[in-house]
């Protein structure tokens, strides 16, 4: 049986007539009522009941009716499905990260990605170091990895998302340099 054969009888069943059906599927109409005949034969029941005015729909052409559109939307919804899986727009997607990415860039950054990707499962593997993340970025155990890089590593495409300032401070009077109050040096480092 061809999906074909379904829509025409579904356009048929529910114009009642097979000039307008054959209009509404752009066709002419002889071909659609020999594939209508084709497919009764081919179910071996009667679907339609044809008078000169009008078609009406046999018990097992109702039956037959509800069953074709349930399949054609599912056939419908596959094709949707599978071109959202193309654009990304659906699937899993595994995000490792930092410590220091886990409280701070991550939560703005889950609740994002539920909003704007809804169709896409996320997880998260927090507390991971770099080297790890790439590791596991080579061998497809995350997809994305949330990192402070290390060396250029040329295998992976790196973007910078923020750069944070490091802070490094010591306790009062210990004799390091600057040592009235908090000592503090900050210097950019990607994350």
């Amino acid at each position: 049986m061809d999906l074909r054969h379904l829509r025409y009888f579904v356009a048929v069943a529910e114009e009642r007539h097979f000039g307008r059906a054959a209009e509404r599927l752009h066709m002419a109409q002889p071909p659609l009522s020999q594939q209508i005949r084709q497919l009764e034969a081919e179910l071996g029941v009667e679907l339609l009941h044809r008078t000169t005015r009008r078609v009406d729909l046999t018990e097992a052409g109702r039956a037959y009716l509800e069953r074709a559109r349930a399949i054609l939307a599912e056939v419908d919804e596959a094709g949707q499905h599978a071109r959202r899986v193309a654009a990304g727009s659906v699937g899993h997607l595994a995000i490792g990260c930092v410590g220091s990415a886990t409280y701070s860039l991550l939560p703005a950054l889950s609740r994002r990605l539920t909003e704007e990707l809804p169709g896409v499962d996320f997880s998260f593997r927090g507390e991971m170091l770099a080297p790890d993340q790439v590791e596991a970025l080579r061998t497809g155990a995350i997809d994305v990895a949330l990192l402070r890089p290390t060396a250029a590593d040329l295998s992976l495409a790196v973007h910078t998302l923020r750069r944070d300032r490091l802070v490094v401070a010591v306790p009062v009077g210990t004799g390091s340099p600057g040592a009235s109050g908090c000592a503090s040096r900050t210097s950019p480092a990607p994350t």
